[in-house]
């Protein structure tokens, strides 16, 4: 069979201009149609938007009022007790708040190398370990992240125990502090919570405070 080049390029040039004509034709009625659907189903599509946007915006507020109202009902370091401004009742309370979270979990735990049985006597300890408790049950609450502890133990303990270290310093038995501060009897270790004066003195803290005020019968 003889070839004809130049019958060949002219079907060749037909059927790419056939072609090109579906393509064209094709492309302009899936425009139309597009345009189309949008005229009839914008709406739709923004009235569904809408209602979605308003359900993430409910969803969010709600965890934002959740966490505000958790934050509100949790005891954080702001709002730790202030022996300033305590009734009798109150400073009771404190005190028995403060010597069982000694007793029961700096001492036995953390403080014992640094420890001294007279630490009541020392208005500034006794400040600093009522804030350094409040930290603690603040940072074991059940919704606490882990960060609370790891920043208790890193940096609030670490300064408090510096400072009881210095602070106490000059407090021990007979022969192993020159002149102390205050002489820890020679039947108590320095790790023994507290000597014999501590009721007395929770007392006379007691007593110099301002009676409850007396509640209103409605």
């Amino acid at each position: 069979m003889k070839l004809e080049p130049e019958r060949m390029v002219l079907d060749l040039a037909r059927d790419l201009a056939e072609t090109r004509s579906t393509l064209t034709n094709a492309l302009a009625d899936a425009v139309a149609r597009v345009e189309a659907l949008e005229g009839q189903e914008l709406d739709d599509a923004i009235a569904g938007l809408r209602k979605l946007l308003g359900e993430v915006a409910d969803r969010v507020q709600k965890l934002q009022d959740a966490a505000e109202a958790a934050e509100e009902e949790s005891d954080g370091p702001g709002t730790a007790p202030d022996w300033r401004n305590l009734d009798k009742e109150q400073c009771r309370e404190l005190w028995d708040w403060l010597c069982n979270w000694c007793s029961r979990v700096l001492l036995p735990v953390y403080a014992q190398e640094v420890w001294r049985p007279c630490w009541y006597r020392h208005q500034q300890v006794r400040i600093q370990l009522t804030w350094l408790a409040a930290y603690y049950e603040w940072s074991y609450e059940k919704t606490a992240p882990p960060t609370r502890a790891a920043e208790w133990h890193m940096r609030w303990w670490p300064s408090i125990e510096k400072f009881l270290k210095k602070e106490l310093q000059k407090c021990g038995h007979e022969g192993d502090v020159h002149d102390p501060v205050h002489e820890i009897a020679a039947d108590l270790a320095y790790e023994d919570f507290a000597d014999d004066g501590l009721a007395a003195w929770i007392e006379k803290d007691v007593a110099r405070r301002p009676d409850p005020e007396k509640k209103s019968k409605e």
